[in-house]
Order: structure tokens, then sequence, then C-alpha cells
């Protein structure tokens, strides 16, 4: 008996179907498993308030909220017990996930499981992406319930019973809305994804009006819910308290044009900004040290004075569009640099730095070429069905290509910072589209190549 369960796991495990999935898993394992004696959890500036505001939500309650941050992120610091090699496990966990979930996607929407194990093995090897699971940053936890999202997108695409329909579409309105609850940025996914839902359900209107209601339940209960608790206790309907202070990235650069009226807040920025570009040369994040300056130079508190910021900032923006804009446009070119957030100094093998560095400059250059590819193709199925075709651009093309350019440009049109950092969560996803393109492609161009002999 035992001798047949080994022949027939053996003859299982030879099958083709195992192959691609089981040597991604093993890899991304491995790898891990390597980075887990070779590296640590790293802080940033921002790892300070997610862990505080975590802190705040250990006994679930929000009595210690303040409304800077959305909670997803928070709340899962809280679930770990705020500890940071137990965040990086469980991010390095979902890194595997993430992984696997694209081979699936791939594997489902080109019929080839080695496209799959591409895309899966770019994420894994990639150190701007599988890094980022080291760091405790929103990042990862942002990329997973993106990819969930997309795959069960997938799934409701290829459903055939009405049932499985229903569960699918609702677990995607509560996905989609979870990423919006983690990154405020991507609070617009869960309107983006309406006409998608709309376009693929099966059925006449009615059935179609059925399935937008089940997915809206998601959006309306989760991210309705923290709006309205933001209204009640912050008077702003936003996901946070700040973004006031967001748009002074933008607007701080010509401070100075404000009117003598807001001396006290224009001139206090200004001395914060100025001394800001000495030291690092530009005025980024000179807003947050200057907070506590010009609230007590204008009287008022924080809340308040983030209200003020973003009613000053629309002002400079309406009266000077063109330095606006010059931001805008500068913010959308950074967004598609892919740098790699780690630090080369926490490795602590020099052997293990010296392949991780050499791995973060090819990687990054693959990354940037993907992204630029991304952009031409994107021109080329905008201009030409002929281009549609050939990349059999579907709706789920349609719908993960409309995604990463709308995140472009909201978010060059909120912020003008890290504006690299935003794509992280999507960087998979152009990978995904680049390599899927390119396989249709030369799919179509070597079907030309027969008809032409």
């Amino acid at each position: 008996m035992l001798h047949d369960l080994g022949a027939r796991l053996g003859t299982f495990v030879r099958k083709r179907q195992f192959l691609w999935p089981g040597s991604l898993l093993l890899l991304g394992v491995l790898l891990r498993a390597w980075l887990w004696f070779s590296y640590e959890p790293i802080s940033y500036g921002d790892t300070g308030s997610y862990m505080r505001l975590g802190e705040a939500l250990k006994d679930l309650s929000f009595s210690g909220y303040d409304g800077t941050r959305v909670p997803g992120y928070p709340a899962f610091l809280a679930l770990l017990d705020l500890q940071p090699d137990r965040v990086w496990f469980v991010q390095m966990l979902l890194g595997l996930m993430i992984s696997m979930l694209m081979y699936w996607i791939t594997w489902r929407t080109t019929n080839s499981m080695a496209l799959g194990f591409v895309v899966g093995a770019l994420y894994n090897l990639i150190p701007g992406q599988f890094l980022f699971e080291a760091n405790l940053l929103t990042e990862t936890l942002t990329t997973f319930f993106v990819v969930l999202s997309l795959c069960l997108f997938v799934c409701f695409t290829r459903h055939r019973r009405p049932a499985w329909g229903y569960a699918l579409v609702l677990l995607l309105g509560v996905a989609v809305s979870v990423v919006g609850l983690i990154r405020p940025l991507f609070f617009p996914l869960t309107v983006w994804f309406l006409p998608f839902v709309w376009f693929a359900a099966n059925g006449d209107w009615k059935k179609k009006l059925l399935f937008v209601a089940l997915y809206s339940l998601g959006p309306l209960f989760l991210q309705g819910s923290w709006l309205v608790y933001m209204k009640q206790h912050y008077h702003v309907i936003s996901p946070t308290a700040m973004a006031g202070y967001s748009l002074v990235q933008h607007t701080g650069e010509y401070f100075e044009f404000l009117p003598d009226e807001y001396a006290s807040i224009r001139d206090t920025y200004i001395r914060f900004r100025d001394a800001q570009i000495a030291a690092r040369g530009v005025q980024t994040n000179a807003i947050w040290e200057a907070i506590p300056e010009i609230s007590k130079a204008s009287g008022l508190g924080f809340y308040e004075l983030a209200r003020e910021m973003q009613r000053l900032s629309w002002w400079l923006i309406r009266h000077h569009p063109d330095l606006y804009l010059k931001n805008v446009i500068a913010g959308w070119i950074s967004f598609w640099k892919a740098p790699v957030y780690w630090r080369p100094e926490a490795v602590q093998s020099v052997f293990a730095g010296e392949i991780l560095s050499g791995m973060a400059i090819v990687g990054r250059g693959i990354s940037m070429l993907a992204n630029f590819l991304f952009l031409v193709f994107s021109v080329l199925v905008a201009a030409s069905a002929r281009w549609r075709r050939r990349l059999q651009f579907d709706l789920i093309s349609m719908a993960v290509g409309g995604m990463i350019w709308m995140i472009s440009i909201l978010q060059t049109l909120l912020d003008h910072g890290d504006n690299p950092r935003f794509l992280v969560p999507l960087q998979v996803l152009v990978l995904y589209l680049v390599v899927r393109s390119i396989w249709f492609w030369s799919k179509g161009r070597v079907g030309l190549e027969v008809i032409d002999r």
C-alpha cells in the first residue's frame, strides 16, 4: 500500500502541472530562508507612526487613534504584537503568496505555466520587491491585497455557477476596500472596478445590477464606515486628516507667494523649508518638522492647521497652476524610477551583501525597462485596434493597465515627495502586463512568419 502511495505521489510530482508552481514555491522559500539569516527588519521614517497607531489599536478600541493614518497597517502590526521580526516573517509569507497568485493569474490569462513561473520568479528575484518585505512599511501588505483583488476578478470573469459569481464579487468588493484602508492612495480602486464588474458579469442588466450591488457592499460598509468616522471625529471627508499637509509637498516650493495676511504660517514654513533645502537639497517632508512651530505661530491645533494648509495650498494651486503642473510632471516621471528600498549595511555577510547589491542593480534595470515598455505598450494599445488584437488586450488587461495609469496620475496630483514608492505595490503588475504583452507579440510574430512562408 505504501509502495503504491509513493508511486502515485512520485507520478504527481513528475507531472508538468506540479513542476512550475512547485519550482516557484521552492525558489521563494529558499530565497527568503537565506534572507532571514542574512538580513533584518528595517524601520523608516514612517514606521514609528504606524507602530504608535498599532499600539493604540491593541486594545481593539480607537481611543488613542489620531486619524493621521488609515487603520489597515496599524491593525496588521497590532495583530502581530508590534514585533518587527514577526512582521517581517509574515510579510515574507505574503510575498510568497503574491508570487504564487501572480503565477496563477498569468497562467490562467495566457494558458502558459512557464510564463506564470517567469512572472512569479521576477517578483521573487527583483530586490525592489522581495527586499521590501523586510521594510516595516505598508507596501507588501498593499501589494498582497491588490494582487488578491486581481485574482478574484480573474476568477469572477471565469465563473460558471451563479452562486460562485455572487461569492466572488462580494469578496472582490471587500478585498479592494481593504487596499484603500491600508494605503489611502488606493481608495478610488473601489470605483475603478465598478464598470469592469458590470461588463464581466453574465446575464441581463438586472443580473449585472445585482452583481454590482453585491460588489458595492464591501466598499459601502468598510470604506463608508471609515469616512463617517473621520467626519465625526476630525471634520473631514477624507481617509486621513493629513491631506492638507501632503499638498504642501507641492505648494511649499512657492509658499512665499501667499498674501501677507498669512505671514505667520508662510514665514514659519519657509524657514523650515530653506533649512531642509540647505541640508538635503530638496524641500520634501519639511512640513512634518514644521508643524509644531507653525501651530504655535498660528494658534491653530493639529487638525485645524491641516485644514488651513489645505485651503492655502488650493489657493496657491489656483493662482500658480504653472508651478503646480511643473511639480505634477516631475512627480509622474519620478513614479517610474523604481529605486530599491533597502539597507546594505544591515546585511550580516559581506558575500550576501555583494550578491544582493548586484541583484539590486540588475533588478532595478529590469524594472525600469519594464516600466518603459509598459508605457510604450500603453500608447500602442490606446492608439491602435490592431495592436490591441495582437497583444490580446482584454478586459483583465484593461483593468490592470488602467489601474496603474490611474494611480500614477493620482499620486502626483496629491503629493510631491517620495513618488517612486507609490509604484511599489503595482510593480509586479507592470511586469505581468509587459511579460504578457511580449508573449502575445512574439506569438503573433511567429504566426506572421508562418503565413509569409
